[in-house]
């Protein structure tokens, strides 16, 4: 009887620790993919600012709104990942 629950208990964890192996992989690719889209994004907006060094584009109407999504996606962005940091640099 207790070989019985023994190897239930076994089995059990091994397929429990094989699928928590497989779901921590595939949660760190979506966030090196989410960090990817972040770095895209920082770039473009530091281009757009360089390019529209004057602020005439970013007061348009059209391609002013284009500047504040980029804003808003960044800073949305940055505050998905900014706990990370600085839980990192107290644990330094």
């Amino acid at each position: 009887m207790w070989l019985t629950f023994a190897i239930i208990f076994f089995l059990i964890s091994v397929v429990s620790s094989t699928l928590l192996f497989y779901s921590l992989r595939r949660i760190t690719q979506y966030e090196e993919f989410i960090l990817q889209i972040q770095q895209v994004i920082k770039f473009s907006t530091e281009k757009m600012k360089l390019v529209d060094s004057k602020g005439h584009y970013e007061s348009d109407d059209e391609t002013g709104f284009f500047f504040q999504q980029l804003k808003q996606i960044q800073l949305s962005l940055d505050g998905i990942f900014e706990e990370e940091t600085q839980n990192a640099k107290k644990e330094n």
